[in-house]
């Protein structure tokens, strides 16, 4: 009685609640300690809650494990999404570093779903790979789409679209990347005023004249 007493209770929560807390629990799991060390046990010990909670909601590991990466990947395919550039924006140059912000805004503002996009932790199992691979291969069709558009018809021969767009993808994932492993040297604003030189100087963003 005296141990059942001393023991700490997890506050109530409504059901989606609880299960969000969990698929952060999932995540920071990840983060710390590897993607193969998502368990019951681990995911309980991190949300502060006992097994039966967890079992309440998920049937074991392996439905924990997809439901975390079902969400990380829907919110980071959205938040790719929003970094596309458009190319009706005007200065398409101007339009792809402005997208390069909003990027690192989003990924600063999600360090631990980004840290595992990037394989800055343990978090290389198939699955995983397939996912992130089916973002990025996303992402760069539509920065190809991007450039294609931005490009006038007449300079298009002279303009490689698919290694403009590759380079874009590049730029953008190594600068998301940095502004986490290495905050410091590479600050947003550093990254920012780099990328609104180089990109405007790519030929596909050239103004005639320039």
């Amino acid at each position: 009685m005296t141990e059942r007493r001393n023991r700490a209770y997890a506050p109530r929560m409504a059901p989606e609640q609880r299960r969000e807390q969990l698929l952060d629990a999932v995540l920071r799991v990840i983060v710390e300690e590897g993607i193969h060390r998502v368990s019951i046990d681990s995911v309980a010990r991190v949300a502060g809650v006992s097994r039966p909670v967890i079992y309440g909601l998920f049937e074991d590991s392996d439905a924990l494990l997809r439901a975390s990466l079902d969400r990380e990947e829907t919110a980071a395919l959205a938040e790719l999404a929003t970094a596309v550039p458009l190319a009706s924006a005007g200065d398409p140059g101007r339009a792809a570093t402005e997208s390069l912000e909003r990027f690192l805004t989003a990924v600063q503002a999600a360090p631990d779903r980004w840290r595992a996009v990037f394989q800055l932790v343990d978090s290389s199992t198939p699955t995983f790979r397939r996912r992130l691979e089916r973002g990025r291969q996303a992402f760069i069709a539509a920065l190809e789409t991007f450039v294609r558009e931005a490009v006038p018809a007449q300079r298009r021969a002279a303009v490689d679209v698919e290694l403009t767009a590759r380079t874009l993808f590049a730029l953008f994932w190594e600068a998301g990347r940095l502004v986490l492993a290495a905050p410091e040297a590479f600050p947003p604003q550093r990254i920012r005023d780099f990328a609104a030189n180089l990109i405007p100087a790519l030929p596909a963003f050239q103004r005639p004249g320039d």
